[in-house]
């Protein structure tokens, strides 16, 4: 499997080339630090695999994307959870790798593809160019991945390292991400961060009790934290 890694960060592609080098059948064929230089080693190369950064520099992995005549390769975003999260997991990657880089997931990500004969990049590539809203997310749990519409998602609850997500149609999903993690991922627009355990859907929130409660539209309370609750009177006025 023929590989390129596009990063901005020198130490990031060096630490991918080791975590590849043991890997059977990746042969890293070349790198870049940038879109342009990107696009012309992939379309020149051809590789089998593009583990592509989606913020590089001041321009992002979907900008490269837009300059490539050869669209013929699996893809694997990298990402360290910024704003533009969400439209990786969206776009329809093979997979996501989240920075700093975990050797046993990388190498279980290139497993599962090389087993995955019925990938479409074709098809991919067409979702990746079709579509530009955040408004979707993954969310990956021990057995499941799940897609879920922003707007199905009423609440989010942190367990100590883990995940509570509540819908508007009762499923219940538990993440084994941070909802630290969470909070920098979605968009800050719609969910509002009132307690150190509770992230919110302000679309969801039916009332506020000044004692520190928020009333769901599902009749769920929510505390509010002592000093986030001037953040909930500034929205409700």
């Amino acid at each position: 499997m023929r590989t390129i890694i596009v990063d901005d960060e020198k130490q990031i592609r060096d630490g991918l080339k080791i975590l590849l080098s043991p890997i059977k059948d990746v042969k890293i064929v070349g790198e870049a630090s940038n879109i342009k230089e990107a696009a012309n080693k992939i379309n020149d190369l051809k590789p089998d695999l593009v583990l592509l950064d989606i913020q590089i520099k001041d321009k992002t992995g979907f900008d490269m994307l837009d300059e490539l005549s050869n669209h013929n390769f699996k893809l694997i975003f990298i990402t360290a959870f910024n704003e533009y999260a969400i439209k990786a997991f969206k776009y329809n990657a093979f997979d996501y790798l989240l920075k700093p880089i975990d050797p046993e997931e990388l190498n279980n990500t290139i497993e599962r593809l090389k087993e995955h004969s019925a990938y479409d990049n074709r098809q991919q590539m067409e979702v990746l160019r079709e579509n530009k809203e955040l408004n979707r997310i993954v969310i990956k749990t021990t057995e499941q991945i799940y897609v879920l519409d922003l707007e199905e998602i009423v609440h989010c609850r942190a367990d100590q390292g883990y995940t509570h997500f509540y819908t508007k149609n009762k499923k219940h999903i538990l993440s084994s991400k941070t909802l630290k993690e969470y909070n920098e991922m979605l968009p800050k627009e719609k969910f509002i961060r009132v307690h150190q355990s509770h992230l919110v859907n302000w679309e969801y929130v039916s009332s506020y009790e000044k004692k520190g409660e928020l009333i769901l539209k599902n009749s769920e309370r929510i505390p509010v934290s002592v000093r986030r609750r001037h953040i909930v009177a500034e929205l409700l006025n």
